[in-house]
């Protein structure tokens, strides 16, 4: 960040990254206790903040963190630390933390939430192009905080190392504790058939993407058929086109996925159904 302030929001408080300080005994440290966002940054404004708050919000009403309100003080603290950085286009991290707590699994009465906010330069290190591996990790759909974004991210992280034998591809697929399709490592998975719109559905173990939801209420708008469900890994093989999808990336089309032991399925570059959902997203 040569010639920009590395600076933070930390509960409450800009300070200069370097001079940060994270207690030890915080569960989000110790137990991967906490949530969070990453929020696309453009001309210095957050793209679709309250979408991701509300996520955000949501996850951490279910989970016992509390209301964690409307989210305009975080909201300010990005103009500011934009302000600050003078980073205009890039993204913004939201770290929320349950905070200190004695050693053990029960959840503190009194524990006061840390927050981290951080926003980074543009650094496009996704490819273009997508070639999907498919992962030996499984998405377990039984357990409920599969539904939300929790900082405990090792399986996501791992799912580009443990690889079913023989697959190769620049971004992991994973499939649900079933072996039906779930989702790329770092978003949602779409296919189209003709007019129809696919992607697996939350029984499948997926996180709800702010940008996945997006698109399925966009997808009636430019005449698609839009069908959410469990399906198998080989129901894709002769689809027209595949693509993912994020809040930093958008949509990216799929171009190869291999499933190992020889079993790999190519797709177009381009589709003009994906080229008018990637537009009217972005």
């Amino acid at each position: 960040m040569t010639g920009k302030a590395d600076m933070l929001w930390l509960n409450g408080q800009l300070v200069p990254a370097a001079e940060a300080h994270w207690p030890i005994a915080d569960r989000g440290l110790g137990l991967g206790d906490g949530l969070f966002e990453t929020v696309r940054l453009t001309t210095g404004q957050p793209r679709h903040f309250a979408d991701h708050w509300q996520r955000l919000r949501n996850s951490a009403k279910t989970l016992g963190f509390g209301d964690i309100g409307s989210g305009n003080i975080a909201l300010d603290a990005i103009r500011q630390l934009s302000d600050k950085t003078k980073i205009r286009n890039g993204s913004v991290r939201i770290l929320l933390s349950r905070g200190q707590g004695p050693r053990g699994l029960d959840i503190p009465k009194d524990s006061a939430c840390n927050w981290l906010i951080r926003i980074f330069e543009k650094a496009d290190t996704h490819a273009r192009l997508v070639t999907l591996a498919l992962s030996q990790i499984r998405r377990n759909a039984a357990n409920p905080v599969s539904l939300h974004k929790t900082i405990s991210h090792l399986d996501m992280v791992m799912s580009r190392k443990l690889l079913v034998g023989g697959a190769k591809g620049n971004e992991s697929l994973l499939l649900d504790h079933r072996a039906r399709l779930c989702c790329a490592g770092t978003g949602n998975l779409f296919w189209l058939y003709g007019e129809r719109l696919f992607t697996p559905s939350a029984a499948c173990g997926i996180l709800p993407g702010t940008t996945r939801a997006r698109l399925l209420e966009l997808a009636p708008k430019l005449g698609l058929q839009v069908a959410t469900g469990s399906y198998w890994p080989r129901s894709i093989a002769k689809a027209d086109a595949v693509f993912i999808c994020n809040a930093l990336i958008g949509v990216r089309p799929v171009i190869r996925i291999d499933l190992g032991q020889g079993q790999v399925f190519e797709f177009v570059k381009e589709h003009p159904t994906i080229c008018k959902l990637a537009a009217s997203e972005v």
